[in-house]
């Protein structure tokens, strides 16, 4: 089950490329579907990009610790990125 949760957005990707060429091809090969196929990709690469886990800088770190203790109710939510 690890491998699933490591590399969900790789399998998730995988799926749709596949789900997408399969009705896109299953007539024969036209341009627009390479098109197609291509936006597919980069709407899937361009929401990885956005989506990935990222270091927090320590400039974050600094102002979320200036917010505790001003009077204010705090969430804070810690995740793992893996």
């Amino acid at each position: 089950m690890e491998i699933i949760n490591h590399y969900s957005m790789i399998i998730s990707a995988v799926f749709i490329l596949g789900l997408t060429a399969y009705f896109l091809l299953r007539n024969g090969y036209t341009p627009r579907d390479g098109v197609i196929l291509i936006g597919v990709a980069a709407a899937l690469l361009g929401g990885w990009l956005i989506l990935r886990p990222q270091q927090g800088s320590a400039e974050g770190l600094a102002q979320l610790q200036a917010e505790f203790g001003q009077g204010r109710a705090v969430l804070l939510e810690m995740q793992s990125p893996f």
